[in-house]
């Protein structure tokens, strides 16, 4: 059970007509629709497909992101608003490691794009 984040996320968005959920190992290069980074061949991503107000869309997303989504927001953070969500709620942005603290978490991203 991660934090609890619901400042601005909650379960009152649109839910999809279908959903599919899958994790499987990239077989090229794609881009994380949370953080901008490439996921590259080889990686485990979250791959999800569904069907929202008649559209059908697919987003990728990268464990890193995954995780943190799963940790604050516990599933319930919209796609491709997981920087804004974090930025709102607890006021940085995770996409931006300044430079004297990168080593540290590019070790704790690692270490949660490892668990898959």
């Amino acid at each position: 059970m991660g934090i609890s984040c619901a400042c601005s996320a909650s379960d009152e968005g649109e839910y999809p007509e279908f959903f599919f959920e899958t994790f499987p190992k990239a077989r090229k290069k794609y881009i994380c629709c949370e953080c901008g980074e490439m996921i590259l061949p080889g990686s485990i991503y979250q791959r999800c497909y569904g069907k929202w107000d008649g559209y059908v869309d697919t987003f990728k997303t990268c464990m890193a992101c995954y995780n943190i989504r799963e940790y604050y927001f516990s599933g319930r953070c919209s796609f491709e608003s997981l920087k804004e969500e974090i930025r709102n709620c607890l006021g940085f942005d995770y996409t931006e490691i300044p430079e004297e603290d990168y080593f540290f978490y590019s070790a704790v991203l690692e270490q949660y794009s490892s668990n898959y």
